[in-house]
């Protein structure tokens, strides 16, 4: 009886060291993941940091995020893989700027780009690496600027690489969310497509409870 209460102790203390495990995730994202669009009094809201501190130490995230980063930056992925021996899990945050080719090769050049960094992250972290696909954000087409001539098919292109990335997530046994209609217009309103600190705080909602629930 003593034997059998000291195996069922040692599974348990297992499974509990495992469930609590500080987990390490690398984001590879644009400049929505850096955050280099929020003024310095708002740092402090950017959607990763939020993330991180909700989630009690639980998490620790990462940030590879890059302003104007389009999905063929396959050479800076690479960079970014031997920067971090170890990896519990990736984050893809990319298509915001892929979206300004509003040519019919626009998703299938950002789908083959993703799914080359999946293979690439899987050959080095594992291949059962957990990967987390995110469809790009929404846009504020009246507050748009430079590009505003182009808004609508920016926004239609938006819902294409969303779309497509959820397949990809399926093809690849990835999950996947989307962030397409999470932030208020009114948090979009500095360009069109960078959100505020309410910005960030949708999205932390968003991503933090994705995060918390990925297939660990």
């Amino acid at each position: 009886m003593v034997r059998v209460f000291i195996l069922w102790l040692a599974v348990s203390l297992g499974a509990f060291a495992q469930s609590s495990a500080v987990r390490r995730v690398i984001l590879f994202g644009d400049s929505i993941t850096a955050g280099g669009a929020l003024p310095k009094e708002e740092r402090g809201m950017l959607w990763v940091t939020q993330v991180q501190e909700q989630s009690e130490r639980a998490l620790i995230l990462v940030n590879e995020g890059k302003g104007g980063r389009p999905t063929n930056s396959l050479p800076e992925f690479d960079e970014m893989l031997a920067r971090h021996a170890k990896a519990d899990a990736l984050v893809i945050a990319l298509g915001m700027n892929d979206s300004r080719d509003i040519t019919p090769q626009c998703v299938p050049k950002a789908v083959a780009n993703v799914r080359a960094m999946i293979g690439k992250a899987r050959a080095v972290y594992g291949a059962r690496l957990p990967v987390l696909l995110v469809g790009p954000s929404n846009i504020n087409k009246a507050a748009l600027g430079p590009t505003k001539p182009i808004a609508n098919e920016r926004e239609a292109k938006l819902r294409e690489l969303g779309a497509a990335f959820e397949m990809l997530a399926v093809e690849t046994k990835s999950e996947f969310v989307s962030l397409f209609g999470a932030v208020p217009d009114a948090a979009l309103l500095k360009d069109g497509v960078h959100p505020d600190g309410a910005g960030n705080d949708a999205i932390a909602k968003v991503m933090g409870k994705k995060l918390k629930a990925l297939g660990w």
